[in-house]
């Protein structure tokens, strides 16, 4: 049984996936095993693949979204510990040797979570995927609701996580298509002791197919998020406080209703500026823009 199982969804990156495979094959660390999910790829993610079938198990699934492929793979894999890898990204290679060592070494913490670095042109200096500040405040400590809502980004390509902490977490969710690391952190984070180490771990690259482009579909993804939290994580709702959860989210339907006003979309607009107000009546900003789209 390996200890480690790494976890790779893979829609439609047959360019990296060469790459990104090798980069998990080349790691110092040797117990562990891939799982290659193929989220029902139309390009020739396939034929790639073909190439891996003695050094991975690959699971073909009709196409369902990241969520989807992330639980078909946790069902698929055997490992004590999980270690997801995006199929465009490239680990380095003491990621795991560095991850089970940490781990190992003491007993305050379940999981790690670590930096990555965006992959850069050539001669312009790699930026880090968590903000410096954002990186500067968590170091070191335990993350969890108060961190989420701050905006430290849940990277779990970087992260090394117990199997029995995704098994009491439950499911990733299917229906977020932008947003679903947020809104899973918050679960299994309540109950599972996770730290951030500032170290990069894996190099992240950006290009116009990333979920993180989606702009919208983002921002409608949190909001739903944090009506979540305020309707059913008590728990998270006392730490980060009513107060601000409504005014968050109330900023968010805002921005939304300006979005889908902005591409003609006047009935969603309408609706999701009534919901900022009902949130925050006294807002002028709000009471404008309901004025303005006759909401």
């Amino acid at each position: 049984m390996p200890l480690v199982s790494f976890v790779i969804p893979t829609y439609n990156c047959a360019p990296y996936l060469t790459e990104s495979l090798e980069s998990i094959l080349a790691q110092t660390f040797r117990d562990f095993e891939v799982v290659v999910v193929d989220d029902g790829s139309t390009d020739h993610t396939w034929t790639v693949l073909a190439r891996y079938s003695d050094h991975a198990t690959i699971v073909r699934a009709p196409h369902g979204g990241l969520s989807a492929a992330r639980n078909a793979g946790l069902s698929a894999a055997r490992g004590e510990w999980i270690a997801f890898h995006d199929a465009d990204d490239v680990a380095l290679p003491d990621r795991l040797a560095f991850q089970v060592e940490f781990l190992r070494g003491q007993s305050t913490y379940d999981a790690v979570f670590c930096n990555g670095e965006r992959m850069a042109d050539p001669g312009a200096e790699p930026r880090p995927v968590v903000p410096p500040a954002i990186a500067r405040r968590w170091a070191g400590r335990r993350v969890g609701a108060a961190a989420l809502f701050q905006g430290y980004p849940v990277y779990f390509q970087g992260a090394l996580v117990p199997r029995r902490a995704f098994d009491a977490a439950g499911e990733f969710d299917t229906s977020l298509r932008v947003q679903p690391d947020i809104e899973y952190g918050y679960r299994l984070f309540a109950g599972c002791a996770a730290t951030f180490v500032d170290r990069v771990v894996f190099r992240y690259r950006w290009h116009a197919t990333n979920n993180s482009s989606d702009r919208l579909g983002g921002r409608v993804d949190i909001a739903r998020i944090l009506e979540r939290l305020l309707a059913q994580d008590g728990e998270a709702a006392r730490t980060i406080g009513r107060r601000r959860l409504r005014a968050r989210l109330a900023r968010h339907y805002y921005r939304i209703a300006r979005q889908r006003a902005a591409l003609g979309d006047v009935p969603e607009a309408r609706a999701a500026i009534r919901q900022a107000t009902a949130l925050r009546p006294l807002d002028p900003r709000y009471q404008l823009l309901r004025l303005w789209a006759g909401a």
